[in-house]
């Protein structure tokens, strides 16, 4: 009989135990967003209000209900096949490498990158070798006795040679369609140009007739300089006394406008050179910041200029860009006047665009090695307040030019809270989100428990497709 008694209590007790795992694996299968809440002293007490997942970004919505402000400092994730996963910091997404002016990135919530949405690169060329899709070589034969054009490691190279009388010799590359929309602002231009002493008496290029020019025309014309309206560069010789003066220069019909930025006067191997970059905001207006020599510390002359003749540029739409040698040019056989290129840029302004943000994130321009870029105290970071945002790169631009060999970082809520704080910061009776990376997870259900810096705790169940 006591055998028998104790058969019935086992087999009660077996199934008893049967039935608490059953409704333990209920809950934990279908768990809802009740969160559990355990809590470390009477005064500190969180709860999981909600959540939300987007791709391998998981949103915990997380309300302090005690009478203390709160840090969550860790979360654990334990999915089904009961791998624990600890995040001890906001999810870090990260873009690639290589980044211009007027660049649109994105973020990619499935993969936890920043991807690039379009380029703000229009063109860049170091012409070390023909680029045939964009300029026509062919247009450099224009009443000239010697054709010369060509491409070596330091650049274009450019020469004119005029065996008989005094003829304008245009020498260089235009691009085969119309390059760039001026509607579409802004566009920045960056362009090297040098006049060299090849082959010139005493080297004496400064004083020598014959000029190193970047027009912008809607016009394609083989000489230029009727291709009205233009805008140019130019390292153009002047006389009484003779000498080369780096401008900027507009043309509509017969009228011109000139800004001269600086002068290299005759002298014995003189090779002026000029590096000019230029920022177009304003359909009547260039902000122009020029580099006597080589690129190299501040600008040697900034400002901005304006001109009529820019608004009949810009109105005209899309523009051809020419890079030639010209001026009248009279020379005995053998002579040759060469002017340099190093490299031509052209990019869709200087700001960079980040958007699928939420606000409170984080964006950073960082190096290759993932450190923020500060810029004389100019830091290329900001916290957005919306779900998209910009980073001035001027300062950078300036200093270092383009394109910037890094990566974007976007830091999923405000770094300088969390490094103040020591994780995320819930003040009495907020709400806060707490976002965390869900890469590594396995699908399907998963028990979530945030904790606090003194060992509050809250879960709940999550679904991750």
């Amino acid at each position: 009989m006591r055998r028998g008694i104790s058969s019935i209590m086992a087999m009660l007790l077996l199934t008893m135990m049967a039935v608490a795992a059953a409704v333990i694996l209920y809950v934990w299968i279908t768990g809802s967003l009740h969160a559990d809440v355990r809590s470390s002293s009477l005064s500190e007490l969180i709860r999981i209000e909600g959540y939300r997942v987007d791709g391998n970004l998981l949103y915990l919505y997380v309300r302090n209900i005690g009478s203390v402000d709160v840090v969550v400092t860790r979360v654990y994730i334990v999915d089904q096949r009961g791998s624990v996963v600890v995040r001890d910091g906001p999810a870090v997404i990260k873009s690639g490498t290589e980044i211009w002016g007027g660049d649109v990135w994105t973020v990619d919530s499935v993969n936890l990158k920043c991807t690039l949405k379009s380029t703000g690169k229009v063109l860049h060329d170091t012409f070390t070798s023909r680029n045939p899709a964009v300029w026509d070589d062919s247009y450099v034969n224009y009443k000239n006795y010697q054709e010369a054009i060509y491409y070596d490691p330091d650049g274009l190279k450019l020469l004119s040679n005029k065996r008989y009388g005094a003829y304008w010799a245009v020498r260089g590359l235009i691009t085969r369609s119309k390059i760039m929309n001026l509607h579409q602002l802004s566009i920045v231009i960056e362009v090297d140009l040098k006049k060299t002493n090849y082959k010139i008496d005493d080297g004496d290029a400064a004083g020598e007739p014959f000029a190193a020019c970047l027009y912008l025309s809607p016009s394609k014309r083989r000489n230029p300089y009727y291709a009205t309206p233009w805008f140019a560069t130019k390292l153009y010789p002047r006389d009484d006394p003779s000498r080369t003066e780096a401008q900027l220069v507009t043309k509509r019909g017969a009228q011109i406008e000139v800004n001269v930025l600086s002068t290299w006067y005759s002298a014995p191997n003189s090779q002026p050179r000029g590096v000019f970059l230029l920022v177009f905001n304003e359909s009547n207006k260039v902000y122009y910041y020029f580099w006597r020599g080589s690129r190299s510390g501040v600008p040697s002359n900034e400002g901005a200029w304006s001109s009529s003749g820019l608004i009949q540029v810009f109105n005209s739409g899309q523009v051809y860009v020419y890079l030639t040698i010209d001026n009248t040019v009279a020379l005995d056989p053998g002579e040759f006047r060469k002017v340099h290129v190093r490299y031509l840029q052209i990019y869709k302004g200087t700001k960079v665009k980040v958007e699928g943000l939420s606000p409170g994130w984080t964006v950073q321009i960082t190096d290759l090695d993932w450190n923020v870029i500060e810029v004389d105290g100019y830091k290329l970071e900001v916290v957005a307040n919306s779900s998209s945002v910009e980073i001035e790169l001027l300062p950078y631009i300036l200093k270092y030019g383009m394109p910037l060999d890094g990566h974007i970082k976007v830091i999923t809520g405000n770094l300088r809270d969390f490094e103040e704080n020591g994780g995320w910061l819930i003040p009495v009776g907020d709400v806060r989100v707490v976002t965390v990376s869900l890469e590594g997870v396995s699908s399907g259900r998963c028990r979530v428990k945030v904790v606090t810096l003194h060992g509050t705790e809250a879960s709940c169940v999550i679904m991750k497709s």
